[in-house]
């Protein structure tokens, strides 16, 4: 089978640079085209000696609105919702798979997004891992077990102390699934605790933010019971996971139907 070249639009972030490492030694796929904001100060210049992945040596940082999408067969977007949005409208565009994994959408980005499905296949995930779309599904079987026997379900997570967006998207999606399964509102969800609070609410979830060093992404969803507690945990400790993951659903994308499909469908756990 031919490699899949593909767009990487968000190509100097970190989850870029992982991303195309990770491509290089992938037989499956090819980057053919750098993608980075119009001001950014490496416009124009050799991806490969910014990166010190050789293999790109000839390709150049450009922007998305310079660019010709006609070489490739999908986009992978790990940029902040404005860009992705542009990226996204450019596949639909150009009929090409796009897959994403920003976080902090709003409502009415979503929805664009929404639109954009019923033209090409798409893939938002808030997080690609394996082990995180697990943990996904094992909160999900948690929670409907524990329903109504006096648990109170929490979330905490840690990033470094670079990440934008708090909560993450990974807690946000966490935060879905507690709430869809324990019926407990949404505006019921809190981020944080303080001063003269009184007892804990039955109906409330506390999700909580850590930013500090370098960590690559900890995740727990903790349900408290009456003289026991169970820890549902996924710690991330290389970036690799989630650009393995990117990968695997750019590959699942291809000759796909329009729609809006999730890691869950990449990995079979529909």
């Amino acid at each position: 089978m031919s490699s899949v070249p593909f767009v990487l639009v968000g190509a100097l972030g970190r989850m870029g640079r992982a991303i195309a490492s990770l491509a290089a030694s992938d037989s499956r796929v090819r980057l053919v085209l750098p993608i980075e904001r119009k001001d950014h100060d490496s416009m124009g210049e050799s991806y490969g000696r910014i990166t010190g992945n050789k293999p790109y040596n000839d390709l150049v940082v450009s922007a998305l609105s310079d660019s010709d999408l006609s070489g490739a067969a999908g986009i992978i977007d790990f940029s902040h919702p404005d860009s992705s949005l542009l990226s996204a409208k450019a596949a639909a565009e150009a009929g090409l798979p796009w897959v994403s994994g920003s976080t902090g959408w709003t409502t009415e980005q979503l929805e664009n997004l929404q639109a954009y499905s019923s033209r090409i296949p798409m893939l938002l995930g808030s997080n690609m891992s394996v082990g995180v779309n697990l943990l996904f599904v094992l909160t999900e079987i948690a929670a409907k077990s524990i329903r109504s026997k006096g648990f109170d379900a929490e979330i905490m997570e840690i990033h470094h102390r670079l990440k934008k967006d708090s909560p993450s998207g990974t807690s946000r999606s966490l935060e879905k699934i507690l709430s869809e399964n324990l019926s407990i509102a949404e505006n019921k969800i809190i981020h944080g605790r303080s001063g003269i609070i009184g007892a804990r609410p039955d109906e409330e979830i506390g999700s909580m933010a850590l930013r500090g060093g370098d960590v690559v992404g900890d995740h727990t969803v903790f349900f408290l019971g009456s003289g026991e507690r169970l820890e549902l945990k996924h710690q991330a400790v290389s970036r690799d996971t989630f650009a393995s993951g990117a990968i695997e659903a750019l590959l699942f994308l291809q000759n796909r139907e329009p729609a809006m499909y999730t890691m869950r469908d990449v990995l079979g756990l529909s």
